[in-house]
């Protein structure tokens, strides 16, 4: 799953929330993390970095 995906928005988030989302790729739950859109609404999401799964690990 590469690149931004709008179809895991969740209403009630806002930018910089932590969601899990299916990896149909992978077959498993993935954290995703909110981001705002070219409107600057918090509807698409992506997948953490590296460093970024560490501290949502904590």
């Amino acid at each position: 799953m590469t690149g931004v995906n709008e179809d895991f928005y969740q209403p009630g988030t806002h930018p910089g929330d932590i969601i899990d989302v299916w990896d149909e790729e992978a077959g498993e739950m993935v954290k995703h993390m909110i981001i705002l859109d070219e409107f600057g609404n918090g509807t698409k999401t992506r997948p953490l970095y590296d460093d970024e799964k560490e501290d949502a690990a904590e």
